[in-house]
């Protein structure tokens, strides 16, 4: 049970408490006098009420606090093409939202949690991994896609190359973040040139004299993502 259903639930008991209390002070007992002992009832029965009046205050003081929290993670999210390590925050949900509402990656909506697993697991930031799958499977359509799982273009270095063979689009998008952690990510790794999707496209996607942008592509989608985000949860919404 949430914050806010506590809240609600604990807001109903004070009223109850309070309306019984209220009700007692018009009670008449013997004609006219209150006898002793429901005197010290409705004592005791207002050092209640105190009570359940600092726990409701504590418990919105918490929720506040939550409330402040995501708002601040909400605000945070982000995605930056000078360093990829910089986490983007997104959550499951959000980032389906996002994938079903960005133009042509609806066909990507069922990888939202392997984005953002790769994300907490490797330290890939999520709008990053959704750009390279996006470019190099046509938004999870392309032949390798469908027949090979193989959705970032790993192990294909021409187009003829067979590529890798992955059992599921998850595991493609997973082993690719791990990959790049590892492998292009680290100071001390064989591909690193840097944190940048630049230094990154050195050697993932080698332009051999072609120009084939790649960097600037995956740029491109990695904010196109990002800018579904702000309309769908920044613009207006804070």
């Amino acid at each position: 049970m949430n914050l806010k259903k506590h809240f609600m639930i604990f807001t109903y008991l004070l009223f109850i408490v309070f309306s019984f209390s209220i009700g007692s002070k018009y009670s008449i007992i013997s004609g006219e006098n209150l006898l002793i002992n429901d005197i010290d009832n409705e004592i005791a029965e207002n050092e209640e009420i105190e009570k359940f009046k600092i726990e409701y205050e504590k418990l919105q003081a918490i929720i506040r606090n939550e409330e402040n929290m995501e708002k601040n993670r909400i605000e945070g999210v982000s995605y930056l093409r000078e360093n990829v390590t910089v986490i983007s925050g997104i959550t499951e949900d959000e980032m389906k939202e996002v994938l079903i509402n960005t133009t042509g990656s609806k066909t990507m909506a069922h990888l939202a949690s392997a984005f953002v697993e790769a994300e907490k697991k490797y330290g890939v930031n999520a709008f990053f991994m959704a750009g390279i799958v996006a470019l190099e499977s046509g938004f999870a359509t392309s032949r390798r896609a469908v027949e090979d799982n193989n959705l970032t273009g790993y192990e294909v270095y021409s187009d003829s190359s067979e590529g890798r063979l992955f059992s599921s689009h998850d595991e493609s998008v997973l082993h690719t973040a791990r990959h790049l952690s590892k492998n292009y990510l680290k100071e001390d790794a064989i591909y690193y040139n840097g944190l940048s999707v630049d230094a990154i496209q050195l050697m993932y996607c080698p332009d051999e004299g072609k120009d084939k942008k790649w960097e600037e592509k995956v740029d491109y989608l990695a904010n196109n993502f990002l800018k579904t985000y702000d309309n769908l949860f920044r613009f207006d919404k804070l």
